[in-house]
């Protein structure tokens, strides 16, 4: 059963219930009965312990900060605290995976901040093994009528670049929606492969909606 602690402890959103099999890297066999996820998209969640404090810092950082710079480069305690729990966050996305020897990582972090109406379009993070985004707060939204239903401003959206693997789906098959919507909440913390595209919907808020963006390359791909 996915973990579903508070407090800084890693769980995944897609859950794997019997008679689904459970991902195991010894697999060679199937018993009667089971399906196997051949190849399914995990996203991972966790709420930081003890953030009010740090997130405070952090609005305060976003204001200055020079976009293009490594975050995760920078001695400050609020920063030293975010990156230990994405470096806990990688460490438990690997042990779920079953990799026996975590991997060697370059971590890259940078402030993004956005304004009234602004949005991000879709992308990825190429040469980039997973991306993550940390959730400084929580976005409000500007009551505004007329809105079309699938709106959904300042919410934060993850798709599947796989097109048509979905076509034949039926509702309630776990491949039937490709895309994962959320709305933010400061304190949150995602993590997905960083094949998945992702976007930020129209932010309508006077209140800037403030996320610290992060990335982690396997080191030796670095070198290729």
């Amino acid at each position: 059963t996915p973990l579903r602690q508070r407090g800084g402890v890693f769980y995944l959103f897609e859950e794997t219930n019997p008679p689904f099999a459970k991902l195991s890297h010894r697999m060679n066999t199937i018993q009667e009965g089971q399906l196997i996820p051949l190849w399914p998209t995990w996203v991972g969640h966790a709420t930081l312990p003890v953030c009010d404090e740090h997130n405070s810092v952090l609005m305060e950082m976003s204001r200055p900060w020079h976009s293009h710079l490594n975050l995760f480069d920078v001695e400050h305690p609020t920063i030293i605290w975010l990156k230990t729990h994405v470096h806990n966050a990688l460490t438990q996305w690997f042990t779920r995976m079953g990799v026996q020897t975590l991997p060697e990582l370059l971590l890259q972090a940078r402030m993004d901040t956005l304004m009234y109406g602004e949005q991000r379009e879709l992308q990825n993070a190429p040469r980039t093994y997973l991306s993550g985004v940390y959730f400084v707060n929580t976005p409000d939204v500007t009551p505004i009528q007329h809105l079309r239903s699938d709106c959904l401003p300042s919410h934060f959206s993850l798709l599947d670049p796989r097109v048509g693997f979905n076509a034949l789906a039926l509702v309630g098959d776990p491949n039937f929606n490709e895309t994962l919507t959320v709305k933010p909440v400061g304190g949150n913390l995602m993590l997905w492969p960083a094949y998945l595209r992702h976007c930020s919907r129209v932010h309508l808020s006077e209140k800037p909606w403030v996320r610290v963006l992060f990335g982690a390359e396997l080191a030796c791909s670095s070198s290729n």
